[in-house]
């Protein structure tokens, strides 16, 4: 993040990322065999989705805010047959996952911590935060299905 020079290039950033979140969730939904692994990979997408909306309407001036999170789904019951032994893969997807979660989350922190202004502050702190929301869905559901909890 050393590169970037102003706060528009770090919240561009932000978007970009939310963009391939999006387009990364959207590639494994649709080779999901297992139903709750689609469910999980389109609810995710759809966050991606608002979250570059969220920073486009900052981009524009808009209104800052971040609609409240419900709930968020638990998959890990119906998720966890697919994780089998032969399909190791779906490991993998979901530690890429969690590192596209917790890249984006450093990035709103960041932007939190540069920004003078209370509301871009909070904003951008409510981002993280979701982002952090996600990258514990994950790691939740990685620690019922393999028996490991990351500490974080």
């Amino acid at each position: 993040m050393g590169d970037i020079g102003s706060v528009e290039e770090a919240v561009k950033l932000g978007i970009s990322f939310e963009d391939q979140g999006r387009d990364f969730y959207l590639e494994f939904a649709e080779s999901a065999t297992d139903p709750a692994a689609k469910d999980m990979f389109l609810y995710l997408a759809g966050e991606e989705k608002k979250h570059a909306q969220y920073l486009q309407s900052y981009m524009s001036g808009e209104e800052l805010s971040i609609e409240e999170e419900a709930d968020m789904p638990d998959f890990r019951e119906a998720f966890s047959s697919e994780f089998t032994e032969d399909k190791l893969g779906e490991v993998g997807v979901m530690l890429a996952a969690m590192r596209l979660e917790r890249k984006t989350e450093d990035l709103y922190l960041m932007l939190s911590s540069v920004s003078s202004d209370p509301d871009q502050r909070e904003f951008f702190e409510k981002l993280a935060a979701v982002e952090r929301g996600h990258y514990d869905l994950i790691d939740g559901l990685l620690a019922t299905v393999t028996g490991f909890r990351m500490q974080t």
